[in-house]
């Protein structure tokens, strides 16, 4: 079968990520010495997220390490928390690649992103600094997957306004080509202009003849009046900024010219080129156009079955995929012997982080049953589109499920979308 999800979630989950801040919105698989995830690679590497150990005992740190044959490379020697984003994706160098985000300490408001081949001696291929966060997602679904953060080292403190002011940061879009960074955020112009449709809705005509009026550094004032300009002045620099990091300077420059104050456009103007040129920019080796690749418009096949396995004594029959948190793990449900198989892939997606909020009393006192959740994956191994199957209405498992992670299905040896049903049972 081919599906056609919706965009628009994916899009709002992508800036929701950062709406609130790192800590509020994300999960990780080590934190401060607690989580772990280990798990082995088809071309034989094994992947280790674990606490630092010390004499025997776990301190409150975290590590990365990867093996192969009897080598081994530490990708992450310490810090205060290591994430796995993606394990098995193509972030554009047609080889499958492990991505890490690493908070050196707690308090640290960026983060470093590490990026692996898992080719069966691998290398490390790049680091990207600057980010407060990072989320690879194949964000239109269709099969090119890109890695998302924000430029926080660009903008952070920019012209006397703090992080927390902001309700969109700039944020970009960056694959590999040829072991180098290249932004292309320009492919994802409509996400863009879906924020700052988002953007323009929160500020009034008035306020923006308010703000015109003043001096647009804001160095004084306080009270209600004040925090109102600020907040108008954030929302200016978030839509110039999203055309700006879109590919669309000049664009950019007439909003500018149309919202800020007058007599403050030069300076201003100049002091978002300088930041942004300080930014992840500096890291930047190509900017691509807003020219799509070939096939962009396509929609990718949703595998939801495993290729038949004439070992099993199922006869060779294609089955269902199901990974379940309760306990069941692999296929379990035959498919009709009449199926082509069209659709059948050599791996399912194999879960990374699962969570959900902690149940509530009520939920702790019933008995234990288990619920049964459809899961689009996508080729980054992110949870695309999600569905309750059964037994009913859940909302905190399902928002939960949007920020699980896998590696990815795969076809051939190369990522694929995958739909995953998938049993969950909360557990005592």
């Amino acid at each position: 079968m081919r599906m056609k999800p919706t965009k628009q979630w994916v899009v709002l989950l992508i800036w929701a990520a950062w709406s609130g801040g790192w800590a509020q919105s994300r999960q990780v698989v080590c934190d401060r010495g607690n989580g772990h995830f280990e798990a082995s690679f088809p071309t034989g590497v094994t992947v280790r997220v674990d606490a630092v150990k010390s004499g025997g005992f776990a301190t409150r740190a975290c590590e990365a390490v990867l093996r192969w044959g009897n080598e081994r490379a530490v990708v992450v020697q310490t810090a205060a928390q290591v994430d796995i984003d993606v394990l098995g994706a193509d972030l554009g160098m047609g080889v499958p690649v492990a991505g890490f985000v690493v908070r050196p300490a707690q308090d640290d408001r960026h983060a470093h992103y590490e990026i692996w081949s898992m080719e069966r001696k691998p290398r490390h291929l790049l680091t990207v600094s600057g980010g407060e966060s990072y989320r690879a997602v194949d964000a239109e679904f269709n099969g090119q997957v890109a890695i998302w953060t924000t430029d926080a080292a660009a903008v952070d403190g920019f012209d006397g306004l703090d992080r927390a002011e902001y309700a969109s940061p700039p944020m970009v879009a960056l694959r590999l080509e040829h072991g180098q960074l290249v932004d292309v955020s320009a492919w994802y112009r409509e996400l863009y202009d879906r924020q700052i449709a988002v953007l323009r809705d929160s500020v009034t005509a008035e306020e923006l003849a308010e703000f015109r009026k003043n001096d647009g550094q804001l160095d004084s004032g306080s009270g209600a009046a004040a925090a109102r300009l600020r907040k108008t002045k954030a929302t200016v620099l978030e839509i110039v900024w999203a055309y700006l990091y879109s590919g669309r300077p000049e664009r950019a420059w007439a909003e500018l010219e149309d919202a800020w104050p007058a007599g403050d456009v030069a300076r201003v103007r100049a002091a978002i080129v300088a930041a942004r040129a300080r930014g992840i920019e500096a890291q930047v080796s190509k900017v691509a156009s807003a020219t799509l690749p070939p096939k962009w418009m396509e929609r990718p096949a949703v595998y939801e079955y495993l290729k038949a396995d004439p070992s099993q004594q199922n006869g060779g029959r294609l089955m269902y995929g199901a990974l379940g948190v309760s306990g069941r793990e692999g296929p379990v449900l035959v498919k009709d012997e009449e199926s082509t198989g069209l659709y059948a892939a050599d791996k399912e997606p194999k879960a990374i982080l699962l969570w959900r909020p902690p149940p509530t009393v009520l939920e702790q006192s019933l008995a234990q049953g288990v619920e049964t959740v459809l899961l689009t994956v996508d080729a980054a191994g992110k949870v695309e589109a999600v569905r309750m199957l059964a037994p009913g209405s859940d909302p905190e498992l399902l928002q939960a499920a949007k920020d699980w992670k896998f590696i990815p299905a795969s076809e051939d040896g190369r990522p694929v979308a995958y739909q995953l049903k998938m049993d969950v049972r909360l557990l005592r």
